[in-house]
C-alpha cells in the first residue's frame, strides 16, 4: 500500500511545481515592472501591473482547474494500472498453486510405484492426465476458474469433465458377445 500512496503523490507534486513556477514568473514580472517604474522616463508602463489584470487572473484559474483535472486523470490511471497488476499477480499465484499440486502428484506417483512398467510410463490413463482438473472440480471450482488456473481453455476443461461424467455413467461391457 506504500506504493499506492507514493504514486498518488506524483500528480500532486507535478501540480505544485507548476503552481510554484507560475508564481515565480508573476513575481519576476512584478519585480521587473517595479524596477521599470523607478527608471526615469518609464511613465505609465509599470502601471499595468499595479492592478491584477482580470484576464490574467481568469487564465490562471483556468490553468489551475486544468492541472487539477489532469492530476485526477493521472491518479485514476495509476489506480487502474495498480488494480490490473494485482489481478495479474493473483492469476500468477493461482497458476503457481496448480503447478505445485501437479509436482506433488508427480512425486507421489513416482514414490508409490517404484517399478512402473514401460507401458504404464508411456500411456498415462485419463485419471493421471486430468487428475488436477478432476481434483479442482471436486473442490467446487467452475470450469472457467479451472481453465484460468491451469492455462487451458474453458471448452477443454468442460470436455474433460463431460468425458469423466460419460465414463462414470457408462455401463460395464457385457460378456454376451
Amino acid at each position: 500500500m506504500n506504493f499506492l500512496s507514493d504514486s498518488s503523490l506524483v500528480p500532486l507534486a507535478i501540480s505544485m511545481i507548476a503552481i510554484f513556477l507560475l508564481m515565480r514568473s508573476l513575481r519576476r514580472k512584478q519585480a521587473s515592472s517595479a524596477t521599470s517604474r523607478m527608471r526615469p522616463g518609464s511613465g505609465d508602463a509599470g502601471s499595468v501591473f499595479r492592478q491584477p489584470d482580470p484576464a490574467v487572473r481568469r487564465d490562471m484559474d483556468a490553468l489551475l482547474v486544468e492541472l487539477q483535472e489532469l492530476s485526477r486523470k493521472i491518479s485514476a490511471d495509476i489506480d487502474l494500472r495498480f488494480a490490473k497488476l494485482e489481478a495479474v499477480i493473483a492469476d500468477a499465484d493461482r497458476r503457481i498453486a496448480a503447478l505445485k499440486r501437479l509436482v506433488d502428484e508427480a512425486d507421489r506417483s513416482t514414490t508409490q510405484g517404484s517399478s512402473p512398467s514401460k507401458l504404464d510410463a508411456t500411456v498415462p490413463t485419463p485419471e493421471d492426465r486430468y487428475g488436477i482438473v478432476y481434483e479442482l472440480a471436486d473442490q467446487g471450482k467452475s470450469p472457467i476458474d479451472i481453465a484460468r488456473d491451469l492455462g487451458k481453455t474453458p471448452g477443454e476443461v468442460e470436455l474433460i469433465l463431460n468425458l469423466r461424467k460419460q465414463a462414470s455413467h457408462a455401463a460395464p461391457p457385457s460378456a454376451a458377445g
